[in-house]
């Protein structure tokens, strides 16, 4: 049995699938995904999902003794700035799933099963928030960028020709000097 309706909730009603496996397609908006209790957003350090936009989830769902599984993969764009010149930049995050939901859920193993419905939302968060990058993104231009400021380009030229060499790096300052003091010592 397909379900498919891009107004569909995260919220699957057991009876559904009493006949056997279904696949369940919901698109639902981004900001359905926050946690309730602080309204937090999909986000991981300056990259997020934004509120207005949609998470598309695609799932097979099937009653298994003592549960539910869902298994299926789950899209979601993304927003964040580019490392070197700070433009915005969208990605799309792509998560493939394969989850147990059970009526007593193991910490960190499962998802809650409550007795009428199975709530996809948490899992749906967990997969997008783990899919986002959390290092800083690649810009998408060559050297030099259009988009980096000149005046930066312009401080990175003067020291660019300086001998490393010549100017040691403060941090290694107490170490150089715990050297030079055993050297002197008898």
């Amino acid at each position: 049995m397909n379900r498919r309706d891009p107004e569909r909730s995260l919220s699957v009603p057991l009876r559904l699938l009493e006949r056997g496996p279904i696949t369940w397609s919901a698109t639902v908006p981004a900001a359905d995904l926050a946690e309730a209790d602080d309204g937090d957003r999909l986000r991981i350090a300056d990259v997020e999902v934004p509120s207005d936009s949609e998470v598309d989830v695609e799932l097979t769902l099937e009653l298994i003794s003592g549960g539910l599984s869902a298994a299926g993969h789950i899209t979601a764009g993304w927003r964040g700035p580019c490392a070197r010149c700070w433009i915005p930049l969208d990605g799309q995050a792509c998560a493939n799933v394969r989850e147990v939901f059970a009526a007593t859920p193991r910490e960190g193993e499962q998802y809650r099963l409550h007795p009428e419905h199975a709530d996809l939302a948490p899992m749906v968060r967990e997969a997008i928030l783990l899919e986002l990058p959390i290092e800083a993104i690649a810009c998408p231009y060559p050297d030099p960028c259009p988009n980096h400021p000149p005046d930066l380009d312009q401080a990175t030229d003067e020291h660019a020709h300086d001998d490393p060499a010549e100017q040691p790096d403060p941090r290694w300052a107490p170490l150089e000097a715990l050297r030079r003091g055993q050297a002197e010592s008898p």
